[in-house]
C-alpha cells in the first residue's frame, strides 16, 4: 500500500479469481456485476428491502431459508439468467417491485455476482456499484488510499461490460485533480475501453456476450435498465458484522449537475502501481456454470 495519503490506488481486477493472493483489508471494494446483479440488488434496496444475504451456491441459499427466523424472506436465484425452479424471484431488476420486496430479506444467489461479494468480505468496506448509481458511490468512497474494483465476470472469466464499467469509475477518481491517482494495467485497460465506449453504453451492452446473450431471452428492457447512468442514488453496503448489504441512500449536494457527464476528459498526473499479490497459495478450481 503507498505510504503517501496524496495518492489514491485505484486497483482493478477483471475477475473475482484475480483476488488469490491479494490483500483486500484496508481498502474499500467496489463489485461490479453490470447484467445485472448490481442494478438489481439496487433496485430492490430502493424498493424496500431490508436486506440481501448473499450465498454462493443454490444449496447454500435454500439452506439459510430452512434456518431463518422468520417467514419475511425470498429465495432469489438464477443460474445463466434463468430463475432457479421453487425460487421466488431470479435476476432481473424488474422483478423485484415494492410491492414484492419490502420488508422481507432477500437470499440471493446468482451465477457471477454474489460470488463476487461473499470474496471481497475482507475489504474494509464492500460496495456494489454499477453505471446507475456511479456518482453516488463515488460520494460514498471519499477520498481513500486504496480501492479495489472488483468485476463479477461471467463464469470465471472476462466481461467486457463490467471492465467499461470499471473504466468509468476509473475515469471518476481521475476527475479529482488534487489528488493523484496511481493504476494498475487492468485500470489503464479498463479507461481504454470505456473511453472508446462511452458514447453509448446502451450499444456496448448490446455488443457484449452476456447482453447478446440476454437479447435472445427478449430482456432488452433489462439491458436499457442496467445501462442507465446516474439514475439511483443508492449505493448498497457490506453490513459491520459482513453477513448481509444494506441500502445507503447519498442525496444530491447542492447544485450537482445530472447527470455528470461521461465524456469529459480529466486532466490529471498519474503513476504505475507496482502490485504482485502473492501467489505462493495459488489453487486453480474447474469453472462450472454454478
Amino acid at each position: 500500500m503507498s505510504g503517501n495519503a496524496n495518492i489514491t490506488e485505484v486497483i482493478t481486477l477483471l475477475t473475482p479469481s484475480e483476488l488469490v493472493g491479494i490483500d483486500l483489508r484496508g481498502g474499500v471494494a467496489i463489485v461490479i456485476d453490470v447484467l445485472r446483479g448490481s442494478s438489481t440488488i439496487t433496485e430492490a434496496l430502493k424498493n424496500g428491502a431490508s436486506k440481501i444475504i448473499p450465498a454462493g451456491e443454490i444449496e447454500e441459499a435454500r439452506a439459510l431459508a430452512d434456518e431463518w427466523p422468520t417467514g419475511e424472506y425470498l429465495l432469489c436465484a438464477e443460474r445463466n439468467a434463468i430463475r432457479v425452479d421453487g425460487f421466488n424471484l431470479g435476476n432481473s431488476p424488474f422483478e423485484y417491485d415494492p410491492e414484492t420486496v419490502s420488508g422481507k430479506d432477500l437470499i440471493y444467489s446468482s451465477t457471477n455476482c454474489s460470488k463476487a461479494l461473499i470474496a471481497s468480505y475482507e475489504a474494509d468496506r464492500v460496495l456494489v456499484g454499477t453505471f446507475n448509481n456511479i456518482s453516488a458511490v463515488m460520494e460514498s468512497v471519499g477520498m481513500v488510499n486504496r480501492v479495489f474494483l472488483i468485476c463479477a465476470g461471467k463464469m470465471g472469466r472476462f466481461a467486457l461490460e463490467d471492465t467499461v464499467c470499471a473504466g468509468m469509475f476509473v475515469n471518476e477518481f481521475l476527475r479529482d485533480t488534487s489528488h493523484e491517482v496511481a493504476l494498475n494495467d487492468a485500470s489503464r485497460v479498463a479507461k481504454l475501453l470505456f473511453d472508446f465506449y462511452h458514447r453509448d453504453i446502451l450499444k456496448l451492452l448490446r455488443e457484449s456476450a452476456h447482453g447478446n446473450y440476454l437479447l435472445t431471452l427478449g430482456l432488452d428492457r433489462d439491458l436499457e435498465f442496467v445501462g442507465q447512468v446516474d439514475s439511483e442514488r443508492i449505493v448498497p453496503e457490506l453490513s459491520l458484522d459482513k453477513t448481509y448489504f444494506f441500502s445507503t441512500y447519498i442525496p444530491k449536494a447542492s447544485g450537482e449537475e445530472q447527470p455528470k457527464s461521461a465524456t469529459k476528459e480529466p486532466v490529471v498526473r498519474t503513476a504505475a502501481i507496482a502490485f504482485e499479490p502473492n501467489i505462493d497459495k495459488f489453487e486453480i478450481r474447474e469453472v462450472t456454470s454454478d
